[in-house]
């Protein structure tokens, strides 16, 4: 992208909401299973859910990625401790959707269960069976970067409606589907 260019690739701006909605379907089917107990079979189908968006957030996070690597982006907005955080807040939101589902993935080979994606395919067990590095890695997951991820998104929303009601500078009206100015 030119560095004078001011919208966001269309790509980009879909992979961004896509990703959202994908994020945000897999934090509250966690947070739904989590309110039944082991074994019941509700837990199991919200867990299933859980683990198909993960997959579905790597995998779109890549897309992501190499979109933006071949894409670039449009000149950002704001003063330079904007930038300098914004910055930050984004590669750790890119770092933490790459490897929250990774993690999971590799909990499940430890613990010797194989992860079904929607029922449209399945990624088969392929390492040896260690519970306790399942536990360790689960509690990583779910205990620090599950809840690290979503204090950055709330810190992004934040950023965004900063932009947009005090600063009032276009930030996020140029991330919105069917702007392109």
């Amino acid at each position: 992208m030119p560095a004078n260019a001011t919208v966001w690739n269309p790509s980009l701006k879909a992979l961004h909401w896509l990703l959202f909605l994908v994020i945000a379907a897999a934090v509250i089917c966690v947070l739904i299973a989590g309110g039944y107990e082991r074994g019941d079979p509700a837990k199991g189908q919200f867990m299933f859910l859980h683990k198909s968006f993960g997959v579905t957030a790597l995998l779109l996070m890549i897309a992501w990625v190499a979109t933006r690597l071949g894409k670039g982006r449009p000149q950002p907005i704001g003063q330079s401790w904007q930038l300098r955080l914004a910055a930050v807040v984004h590669w750790a939101l890119v770092a933490l959707v790459l490897a929250l589902p990774v993690a999971g993935l590799l909990m499940s080979q430890f613990a010797q269960q194989s992860v079904s994606v929607f029922g449209l395919f399945s990624i088969p067990v392929w390492l040896d069976e260690d519970k306790s590095v399942a536990k360790a890695i689960h509690t990583v997951h779910a205990g620090f970067a599950g809840p690290i991820l979503i204090a950055l998104v709330v810190l992004h929303i934040l950023g965004a409606l900063w932009h947009h009601f005090i600063d009032r500078d276009g930030t996020l009206a140029r991330m919105l589907p069917g702007k392109d100015r």
